[in-house]
């Protein structure tokens, strides 16, 4: 019996994607003091969220064929912005680059999301039924405490 706190993945997946883009508004009308705090959560929040998609989200998919055919461009976006956010992280919130690097990262988290909301969840509501979305809902929540160690320690290596 599952509880009533377990949302199914799709609902967890995007209440993420709304707090990354309100991490985003912050981080654009944020002072220089600020903006360190905010990158780190975009960093924290985006590597944890990327990877638990990974672990959980795309192998279920890969189940179907009708979602097996989105995965590979999903994983190369979040390769890309794992990338950007690894330039980031090395460079000082004042630097011009800085700036151009979060747009960057800001543009393909926004493809990525509109993406995954309108062709992958349709998709995936055709092939799962509410049962198999709500545990892999529990399984993503899950997957978060084992992640997000590895994610603390990239972000000070």
């Amino acid at each position: 019996m599952t509880t009533a706190r377990t949302q199914d993945i799709l609902s967890l997946i995007e209440a993420e994607h709304r707090q990354v883009e309100q991490l985003f508004t912050k981080i654009e009308t944020a002072e220089n003091t600020k903006l360190y705090d905010y990158f780190n959560q975009i960093y924290k929040m985006l590597n944890l969220h990327t990877r638990a998609e990974e672990f959980v989200f795309y192998p279920a998919m890969q189940e179907y064929e009708e979602t097996r055919k989105y995965i590979q461009e999903a994983q190369e976006e979040h390769e890309q912005a794992k990338a950007l956010l690894e330039e980031l992280k090395v460079l000082k919130p004042t630097e011009s680059e800085f700036k151009t690097k979060m747009s960057e990262l800001k543009k393909a988290v926004q493809h990525h999301v509109q993406e995954e909301e309108r062709e992958i969840f349709s998709a995936v509501r055709k092939c799962m039924n509410q049962k198999q979305l709500t545990q892999l809902g529990q399984e993503f929540q899950e997957a978060k405490p084992k992640i997000e160690e590895d994610v603390e320690v990239a972000m000070t290596t």
